[in-house]
């Protein structure tokens, strides 16, 4: 599962010059040269979360060849029906966006505050037809939510 970043420092710094020697007494003191800090950026709430999810159906398991690939409609039923079912009102106004399908997995954003209900949700449904959600992985920075490959599994063909 890939690993949830809460907060990312970073900084920009420039060397200084070093210090002259001194010789006012007979022993010499060297400085060593400090670094400015220029710029600190700290981003401490990202605004999404993505999450990769795969349906796991209880009539054909994952490795069956001619199962029908998930479809967005489906998919943002299945969704829906966990966070309605899980968080009622509030899980079914959460807003999502299915940025991928492919085969039985999909990918999502979400607000980044509903994060934790939206991934207890898809884990403990399960469908009329004995289908659940297994979450993959979820990222705050990356929309490859699955850590296996930063990414290029989602845009990439």
């Amino acid at each position: 599962m890939a690993e949830d970043v809460s907060m990312t420092d970073s900084s920009i710094t420039a060397p200084v010059q070093p210090a002259t020697q001194t010789s006012t007494s007979s022993r010499k003191r060297v400085r060593t040269p400090k670094t400015q800090t220029l710029a600190n950026l700290t981003l401490r709430n990202p605004l999404w979360a993505y999450i990769h999810l795969s349906l796991v159906t209880a009539k054909f398991p994952s490795s069956y060849p001619n199962y029908p690939p998930l479809d967005s409609f489906t998919a943002h039923l299945h969704l829906t029906s966990a966070l309605s079912q899980f968080l009622g009102l509030h899980g079914g106004a959460i807003p999502i966006d299915i940025l991928k399908l492919e085969g039985q997995d999909v990918w999502v954003r979400i607000p980044a505050d509903d994060r934790v209900g939206f991934v207890a949700a898809m884990g403990g449904w399960v469908g009329r037809g004995g289908e659940g959600w297994r979450v993959v992985g979820w990222s705050s920075w990356s929309a490859g939510a699955s850590g296996r490959d930063g990414g290029r599994d989602l845009f990439g063909d």
